[in-house]
């Protein structure tokens, strides 16, 4: 089916579906290799675009086997993509096959590449990323999908349900959906995943009402709630009581107007004949002012609104949220130059080796020493390590667990959903907000494996305040570790006035922080020479960027070595920076421990 003949499917499922837009200010169109939405006016901002009932949407719960999957206890991405698979075998007989019609399902991503083109990510963070989402999917087809097959044969039929389709809908999936609310979760939006992706210059954002019940979906009250009410009582209790006691009042009002009404009766019905004979002869559409008064009724959906004014021409685009390029390249497809919200890792048994090794030559230099002083060095770096991870919650709490504080104060009617600060250290690593491609939870970083979640610099090559909170752990004398096992209020005592001295920028400058600062520098520093490592060429070398960037732009022969090369150049770039800025701090520092000796010669003078 050519692409014009797919849109015109589509959009007359969108109107079947009471999908509502104004055509005349917004209109889709095939662009590349889907659609796009495009603005045929002006419009203002905050005005809502798409209106989207939530019964058309396609999730877990409206699937047509949504009770095998809830029998199944089967959830979350691999239960979405069941369902889409399902109605896909449907054909034309699925309720969403307007929609689905429409659906790129062959979107080129980097998991079905080629081994040799994968090979175009070796030492990125993509590597093992693609690595382990392949993994992930094979698992989930064997422990989560192949068993519907075998059991139900007749609904789950193996040809319909291949490793090779479920990777794809997966895929398809964790790439278009949006979190809808408490009952749909995670779903499939009609329309909303029309509006193509611009990083940090969106025009539009997904907005819903989340709060709804998890058991049916009604954004009012309903059943459940006032059973969950009845048996386990709630904090709405006055809101309950008050519907009780109209229901009550309603109760005596009617039977005490019983009477009344019955002597009112026939005068009633001449009144009634006779207003009704003049709202016909004043042509009074009373039938449409009832369909209008349902349409007010019907607020459970999921709109698209106006973050700006837009022109009339311009592509109107949606956001996926402030993704590095390894997250946009490995689920959408694609990734841009620029991008600040790109990152390196490290991992952790990384950063303890480099402790081990940065005390041993700070200690001994080039001399040899023997191991029963390297087994002390590894037992102190060990130690605090630990310290560390223990109450890493407290020395370095997630700004998530202090907005979590809040909404439990505030509620929210309306959530919105873009298509997932100041270093706690005085580090002035500040870092910006992103999503690590290795922490998402439909398995980047997956595996099977339990390993310790690596470290991360951000764009400007500075790494993340916890890591640089645990080397100030490792790295402080031993009279002030003592204090810090002692009582956890040292050490939080300890941050807040590094905090304040790097905001303050104090001149006074104490001798054992400016070593212990440089300790830490030093540390960051070499994690970043190590990773540098990861970007050398065959031979070893370490290839200028310029000649990188060259190449891409002027000897790649398809996007995808284009786009593997704006990877590799971006984090080569913040490699870069990052070994520049480190080497920069651990010379500040040198000169600060000088200029305080002099100092303390002359005052002893």
């Amino acid at each position: 089916m050519v692409e014009n003949d797919k849109l015109a499917t589509l959009l007359e499922w969108f109107k079947e579906n009471k999908v509502t837009w104004d055509n005349t200010k917004i209109d889709v169109r095939a662009v590349d290799d889907g659609f796009g939405v495009f603005a045929l006016k002006d419009c203002p901002e905050n005005e809502t675009l798409v209106k989207i009932p939530k019964s058309c949407i396609l999730s877990a719960k409206s699937t047509g086997v949504a009770n095998i999957l809830e029998d199944e206890a089967i959830e979350g991405g691999a239960a979405l993509s069941i369902a889409v698979m399902y109605e896909l075998a449907q054909g034309t007989e699925s309720p969403w096959y307007g929609y689905l019609q429409a659906l790129p399902f062959s979107e080129d991503l980097p998991i079905f590449w080629s081994e040799a083109e994968k090979m175009l990510f070796k030492g990125t963070e993509l590597e093992d990323v693609v690595f382990n989402d392949q993994n992930d999917l094979n698992d989930d087809y064997e422990t989560v999908v192949m068993p519907l097959v075998e059991k139900y044969p007749y609904i789950f039929p193996k040809d319909k349900f291949t490793l090779e389709l479920f990777c794809r809908i997966s895929t398809l999936v964790s790439s278009r959906a949006f979190e809808v609310d408490t009952y749909h979760e995670t779903a499939m939006v009609p329309f909303a995943d029309i509006f193509n992706h611009r990083s940090g210059d969106e025009d539009v954002h997904f907005q819903t009402d989340f709060d709804v019940c998890d058991a049916c979906g009604e954004l009012e009250y309903c059943q459940h709630q006032y059973a969950e009410y009845l048996e386990h009582g709630s904090g709405d209790e006055d809101e309950w009581s008050d519907v009780e006691e109209e229901e009550d009042d309603d109760d005596m009002d009617d039977a005490a107007s019983v009477e009344e009404a019955d002597m009112d009766k026939d005068d009633d019905d001449d009144e009634s004949l006779q207003d009704l004979e003049e709202l016909e002869d004043a042509k009074v559409d009373f039938w449409k002012e009832e369909d209008e008064d349902n349409d007010d009724e019907n607020k459970d959906t999921c709109d698209m609104v106006l973050d700006r004014p837009i022109k009339a021409g311009a592509e109107v685009f949606n956001t996926y949220g402030p993704l590095p390029n390894v997250i946009l390249l490995n689920k959408y497809g694609f990734c841009h130059d620029n991008n600040k919200n790109d990152y390196i890792s490290v991992a952790q048994d990384n950063v303890f080796s480099t402790c081990i090794e940065t005390i041993r030559d700070e200690l001994f230099g080039t001399s040899q020493e023997s191991e029963e002083v390297i087994e002390q060095i590894v037992e102190r770096v060990r130690e605090r390590f630990e310290f560390f991870l223990t109450n890493e919650p407290i020395l370095c709490p997630k700004e998530d667990d202090d907005e979590d504080d809040e909404d439990e104060e505030e509620e929210e009617e309306e959530e919105e959903h873009e298509h997932e600060h100041d270093g706690c250290c005085g580090s002035d690593d500040k870092e910006d907000e992103h999503d690590h491609g290795c922490c998402e939870d439909d398995g980047c970083c997956g595996g099977g494996e339990d390993r310790s979640p690596p470290y991360f610099a951000n764009v400007e090559g500075l790494y993340e305040d916890n890591l640089i909170c645990l080397l100030h752990v490792v790295f402080v004398d031993d009279k002030l570790f003592a204090k810090f096992q002692e009582n956890i209020e040292e050490a939080l005592k300890y941050f807040e006035q590094l905090a304040k001295d790097s905001e303050d920028g104090a001149k006074k400058k104490n001798a054992d922080l400016i070593e212990t600062k440089k300790m830490v520098y030093t540390v960051c520093k070499r994690l970043s020479e190590l990773r540098r490592q990861d970007y050398l060429d065959a031979s070893g070398r370490w290839v200028p960027i310029e000649q990188d960037i060259q190449k891409r732009d002027n000897e790649t022969t398809n996007k995808r070595q284009y786009y593997a090369l704006t990877c590799y150049i971006s984090e080569k770039q913040i490699v870069q920076r990052s070994i520049e800025y480190y080497d920069s701090r651990i010379k500040a520092c040198e000169l600060e421990a000088k200029s305080a000796s002099k100092k303390k010669q002359k005052s002893r003078k």
